[in-house]
C-alpha cells in the first residue's frame, strides 16, 4: 500500500469502500457532513500511504484511519454546535402527536450518551449498530470475538445507565 500514486489511492478507496462507509454512517448523520468526512478520510489515507508497514492488513489500517478521522470530525462538529447552538425550540414545533419529536429526542439522547463512552466501547457499539457481527468487529480491532461481546454488553449497559433505564428489565424490579 505504500505507493502514493493516485491509482493506488483509488484502488484502496474502492477496495475498502464498504468499511469506510460503515464508519462514516456510524459517526455522522447529515449527508453533507458525510461527504465532508469521506473527503477527509481519503486525504488522510493518501497522507498515510507512505507510513503503511504491512504490520496489519490493509483493511485494518484503512479502517483505523477512517475511525480516527471520524472521531476528530465528530468532535469538531460537537464543538461547532456548542459554539453556534440554536435555541433548540424549533424541534418542539414538529409536534409530539406524530411521535417524530419523541423519536428525535430519544435518538439524540442515545447519541449523546454514546459520545460519552470510552473510545473502545463507542467504536464496538458503533460497528455493531452498523450491522457488523462480533466476529467481524474482532477482525477489525484485533481482539477476540468473546472480548468484543463483553465490550458490547458493557457499552450497552453503560448507555442504559446514562439514560436512566433499568438494566435488569423493569424499573420496579418485577420481571413479569
Amino acid at each position: 500500500m505504500s505507493s502514493r500514486s493516485p491509482a493506488n489511492l483509488q484502488r484502496i478507496l474502492v477496495a475498502h469502500a464498504t468499511a469506510i462507509e460503515a464508519v462514516v454512517r456510524c459517526y455522522v448523520e447529515d449527508e453533507m457532513d458525510r461527504d465532508d468526512l469521506r473527503q477527509e478520510i481519503a486525504i488522510a489515507v493518501w497522507r498515510a500511504l507512505p507510513r503503511f508497514l504491512g504490520e496489519s492488513s490493509e483493511r485494518t489500517y484503512v479502517v483505523r484511519i477512517a475511525q480516527n478521522r471520524a472521531i476528530s470530525f465528530r468532535l469538531r462538529l460537537a464543538r461547532n454546535r456548542a459554539l453556534f447552538n440554536d435555541l433548540g425550540d424549533d424541534d418542539v414545533a414538529i409536534g409530539s402527536q406524530s411521535g417524530e419529536y419523541d423519536l428525535r429526542r430519544a435518538y439524540s439522547q442515545v447519541m449523546d450518551a454514546m459520545t460519552k463512552l470510552p473510545t473502545a466501547q463507542h467504536d464496538v457499539l458503533s460497528l455493531s449498530a452498523a450491522g457488523y457481527s462480533p466476529r467481524q468487529i474482532a477482525s477489525h480491532t484485533g481482539r477476540s470475538a468473546g472480548a468484543i461481546r463483553v465490550a458490547l454488553h458493557r457499552a450497552r449497559e453503560t448507555v442504559r445507565r446514562m439514560l436512566g433505564r433499568s438494566t435488569s428489565g423493569r424499573e420496579d424490579g418485577s420481571h413479569g
